[in-house]
Protein backbone atom coordinates (compact mmCIF):
# COMPACT_ATOMS: atom_id res chain seq x y z
CA UNK A 1 0.00 0.00 0.00
CA UNK A 2 1.02 3.38 -0.70
CA UNK A 3 1.09 5.48 2.34
CA UNK A 4 0.34 9.08 2.32
CA UNK A 5 1.18 11.59 4.96
CA UNK A 6 -2.42 12.08 5.85
CA UNK A 7 -2.85 8.67 7.39
CA UNK A 8 0.12 9.16 9.67
CA UNK A 9 -1.34 12.43 10.82
CA UNK A 10 -4.68 10.84 11.55
CA UNK A 11 -2.96 8.02 13.40
CA UNK A 12 -1.15 10.59 15.50
CA UNK A 13 -4.37 12.41 16.23
CA UNK A 14 -6.08 9.20 17.26
CA UNK A 15 -3.12 8.29 19.44
CA UNK A 16 -3.23 11.70 21.17
CA UNK A 17 -6.97 11.48 21.73
CA UNK A 18 -6.61 8.03 23.29
CA UNK A 19 -3.80 9.31 25.49
CA UNK A 20 -5.90 12.30 26.64
CA UNK A 21 -8.79 10.02 27.45
CA UNK A 22 -6.55 7.75 29.46
CA UNK A 23 -5.06 10.65 31.42
CA UNK A 24 -8.54 12.14 31.82
CA UNK A 25 -9.76 8.93 33.38
CA UNK A 26 -6.84 8.86 35.77
CA UNK A 27 -7.47 12.39 36.96
CA UNK A 28 -11.21 11.58 37.11
CA UNK A 29 -10.57 8.72 39.53
CA UNK A 30 -9.46 11.17 42.20
CA UNK A 31 -12.57 13.21 41.56
CA UNK A 32 -14.66 10.04 41.71
CA UNK A 33 -13.27 9.18 45.14
CA UNK A 34 -14.08 12.64 46.41
CA UNK A 35 -17.53 12.46 44.89
CA UNK A 36 -18.08 9.04 46.48
CA UNK A 37 -16.95 10.36 49.86
CA UNK A 38 -19.32 13.34 49.64
CA UNK A 39 -22.16 11.04 48.56
CA UNK A 40 -21.50 8.72 51.52
CA UNK A 41 -21.48 11.67 53.91
CA UNK A 42 -24.77 12.96 52.49
CA UNK A 43 -26.36 9.51 52.75
CA UNK A 44 -25.06 9.12 56.32
CA UNK A 45 -26.48 12.51 57.30
CA UNK A 46 -29.84 11.63 55.76
CA UNK A 47 -29.91 8.28 57.61
CA UNK A 48 -29.03 9.98 60.90
CA UNK A 49 -31.72 12.62 60.37
CA UNK A 50 -34.35 10.03 59.49
CA UNK A 51 -33.48 7.90 62.50
CA UNK A 52 -33.75 10.83 64.88
CA UNK A 53 -37.02 11.96 63.29
CA UNK A 54 -38.49 8.46 63.58
CA UNK A 55 -37.54 8.27 67.25
CA UNK A 56 -39.16 11.66 67.89
CA UNK A 57 -42.24 10.53 65.99
CA UNK A 58 -42.45 7.36 68.06
CA UNK A 59 -42.19 9.35 71.31
CA UNK A 60 -44.89 11.76 70.14
CA UNK A 61 -47.20 8.90 69.19
CA UNK A 62 -46.76 7.36 72.64
CA UNK A 63 -47.59 10.71 74.24
CA UNK A 64 -50.68 11.07 72.03
CA UNK A 65 -51.84 7.60 73.09
CA UNK A 66 -51.47 8.41 76.80
CA UNK A 67 -53.29 11.72 76.33
CA UNK A 68 -56.12 9.97 74.48
CA UNK A 69 -56.44 7.49 77.35
CA UNK A 70 -56.60 10.36 79.82
CA UNK A 71 -59.26 12.07 77.69
CA UNK A 72 -61.37 8.90 77.68
CA UNK A 73 -61.10 8.58 81.47
CA UNK A 74 -62.03 12.22 81.99
CA UNK A 75 -64.98 11.92 79.60
CA UNK A 76 -66.25 8.87 81.54
CA UNK A 77 -65.89 10.78 84.80
CA UNK A 78 -67.62 13.79 83.22
CA UNK A 79 -70.62 11.70 82.14
CA UNK A 80 -70.83 10.13 85.62
CA UNK A 81 -70.77 13.60 87.20
CA UNK A 82 -73.48 14.82 84.80
CA UNK A 83 -75.67 11.88 85.82
CA UNK A 84 -75.02 12.68 89.47
CA UNK A 85 -75.99 16.33 88.87
CA UNK A 86 -79.24 15.20 87.23
CA UNK A 87 -79.94 12.96 90.22
CA UNK A 88 -79.17 15.74 92.70
CA UNK A 89 -81.46 18.17 90.88
CA UNK A 90 -84.36 15.70 90.94
CA UNK A 91 -87.20 16.30 93.40
CA UNK A 92 -86.94 12.79 94.83
CA UNK A 93 -83.30 13.32 95.85
CA UNK A 94 -84.01 16.73 97.37
CA UNK A 95 -86.88 15.22 99.38
CA UNK A 96 -84.68 12.35 100.55
CA UNK A 97 -81.94 14.71 101.74
CA UNK A 98 -84.49 16.95 103.47
CA UNK A 99 -85.94 13.96 105.34
CA UNK A 100 -82.68 12.16 106.26
CA UNK A 101 -80.25 15.00 106.97
CA UNK A 102 -82.49 17.89 107.94
CA UNK A 103 -85.27 15.94 109.68
CA UNK A 104 -88.04 17.67 107.72
CA UNK A 105 -91.48 16.13 107.28
CA UNK A 106 -94.40 16.81 104.97
CA UNK A 107 -97.49 18.42 106.42
CA UNK A 108 -99.59 15.79 108.19
CA UNK A 109 -96.65 13.41 108.77
CA UNK A 110 -95.16 12.58 112.15
CA UNK A 111 -91.41 12.40 112.67
CA UNK A 112 -90.27 9.20 114.35
CA UNK A 113 -86.77 9.14 115.78
CA UNK A 114 -85.45 5.67 116.68
CA UNK A 115 -83.72 5.41 120.04
CA UNK A 116 -80.47 3.50 119.71
CA UNK A 117 -79.44 3.55 123.37
CA UNK A 118 -81.21 4.02 126.69
CA UNK A 119 -80.81 7.45 128.32
CA UNK A 120 -78.85 6.07 131.28
CA UNK A 121 -76.25 4.49 129.03
CA UNK A 122 -75.48 7.81 127.36
CA UNK A 123 -74.81 9.45 130.72
CA UNK A 124 -72.45 6.65 131.71
CA UNK A 125 -70.55 6.98 128.47
CA UNK A 126 -70.15 10.74 128.86
CA UNK A 127 -69.05 10.66 132.54
CA UNK A 128 -65.29 10.65 133.10
CA UNK A 129 -63.82 7.31 134.06
CA UNK A 130 -62.69 7.06 137.69
CA UNK A 131 -59.50 5.32 138.62
CA UNK A 132 -60.02 1.73 139.82
CA UNK A 133 -58.15 2.42 143.10
CA UNK A 134 -60.90 4.58 144.59
CA UNK A 135 -64.40 3.20 145.05
CA UNK A 136 -67.12 5.34 143.54
CA UNK A 137 -68.27 8.12 145.83
CA UNK A 138 -65.35 8.10 148.26
CA UNK A 139 -63.58 10.95 146.52
CA UNK A 140 -66.60 13.14 147.16
CA UNK A 141 -66.71 12.27 150.87
CA UNK A 142 -63.05 13.05 151.29
CA UNK A 143 -63.52 16.49 149.82
CA UNK A 144 -66.61 17.00 151.88
CA UNK A 145 -64.79 16.14 155.06
CA UNK A 146 -61.89 18.40 154.21
CA UNK A 147 -64.11 21.39 153.55
CA UNK A 148 -65.96 21.26 156.89
CA UNK A 149 -63.20 20.05 159.22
Amino acid sequence: MISTGKSKVTELKLHRQRKERATGLRSGRGNNKLLLLVALLVVGYIMFSLTSQFSRLHAMQAKVNTLQNQIEEIEKRNTALREQIKQIKSDAYIEQVAREQLGLVKPGETLVVPANAQPGEEAKEQAPQQSPQQPAGEGFRIRYNNIYD
